[in-house]
């Protein structure tokens, strides 16, 4: 959630140490849910050329002058401040005017508020060259262009660093430190290193606050990554397109980077975000998707991955989120692959656990 706060830097400072966890707190955020006017004389009250505000606004009165005090009757707002602070007040306050504009919201209010947010997707940045090339390479299943991409994670330093560190990681298990590119590929194959470089190259969205989602943007993408490993394992043994289900399992959750900002109540699952804005982050997934035109296969197995009746790769795309948000109890893993017809379960067992266990590594 971010408060737009329009006063002095002090009094602004003040702020954000009260609503430090509950929300973020600036002078021109880009969807703020509510915002605070900080007022000392009647002069700064008339400089407020509106009167009824499209979301939720408090005066924050910091002198005890009557006039003004008489003046704010003039404005339909939400609330008042007054010094001192209390953080329960504060925060409830808040609270109850956006859950109460939230009550009053109606489907042309959600039709406006999706035509933002797709809006949002539409505009995302565009992928790093990499992880372009990679996604045509996938989906054309073109090995022609494998010399162009390593050159070009080689040439990268920062990714290039990135794909070494992680390669160097305990889940792996190599024994040997790997120093360059050329020697990863040697030992991990171009599959693995390409698929790397992919994961690595979409960080960089979720590079912002999830304060909503009750995560940070790290852990969002050692989910994301986990779920693609998870997902392109279980392809392994179950006659899938291996490449497609990494994908689909490292993207799956991508249109929460749009969601994030637009978001004013924590959310626990798809339903809550619907509640709020009128669409979800599947939705959101499948325009972000077709803009960077990942293959169809993918954006259908994400757009199906919530829904009773999913693709077979957005089933197991379900089953590798499914295990990957339980993996601390081992028997969700054997318990979800039941789902599916799979040869050599225990060993594809054995795996899931190898990389469910490497979160805190990576």
């Amino acid at each position: 959630m971010e408060i737009q706060y329009i006063g002095t830097e002090k009094e602004k400072q003040h702020f954000q140490q009260i609503l430090k966890g509950f929300a973020q707190v600036s002078d021109k955020p880009d969807s703020p849910s509510a915002t605070i006017y900080e007022l000392s004389s009647l002069e700064e009250l008339y400089k407020i050329s509106t009167r009824t505000f499209n979301i939720p606004t408090f005066f924050y009165i910091t002198t005890h002058n009557k006039s003004l005090i008489a003046g704010i009757k003039e404005y339909n707002i939400s609330g008042v401040f007054t010094p001192p602070l209390q953080t329960e007040t504060v925060h409830s306050k808040i609270q109850r005017a956006i859950s109460s504009r939230l009550q009053q919201s109606n489907n042309q209010d959600f039709d406006i508020l999706k035509i933002k947010i797709m809006a949002k997707a539409e505009n995302i940045p565009s992928l790093p060259s990499v992880a372009q090339d990679i996604i045509k390479l996938t989906n054309n299943n073109n090995t022609g262009s494998v010399g162009t991409i390593t050159s070009k994670i080689k040439t990268d330093q920062g990714l290039s660093s990135k794909v070494i560190k992680l390669i160097n990681s305990p889940f792996y298990g190599i024994r040997t430190e790997i120093a360059s590119i050329d020697r990863a590929v040697t030992l991990l194959g171009f599959a693995s290193i390409k698929n790397i470089a992919l994961a690595i190259s979409i960080d960089q969205y979720f590079q912002q606050p999830f304060h909503m989602y009750k995560t940070t943007g790290k852990v969002l993408w050692e989910h994301a990554y986990n779920v693609a490993l998870i997902a392109s394992e279980i392809a392994k043994y179950s006659n899938e397109d291996t490449e497609a289900l990494y994908m689909a399992g490292l993207l799956h959750d991508i249109g929460k980077v749009v969601l994030a900002e637009f978001l004013i109540q924590e959310v626990d699952n798809i339903e809550d975000e619907r509640k709020q804005l009128g669409c979800d982050h599947v939705e959101v997934a499948s325009t972000i998707l077709k803009k960077w035109a990942v293959s169809p296969s993918v954006v259908k197995a994400i757009k199906t991955y919530h829904t009773a009746n999913p693709t077979p790769q957005g089933k197991i795309i379900a089953i590798a989120n499914y295990i990957d948000h339980n993996k601390n109890n081992i028997e969700v893993i054997e318990t979800s692959l039941q789902e599916l017809n799979i040869k050599d379960k225990d060993i594809l067992i054995e795996s899931i656990k190898t990389i469910i266990g490497t979160n805190d590594d990576q």
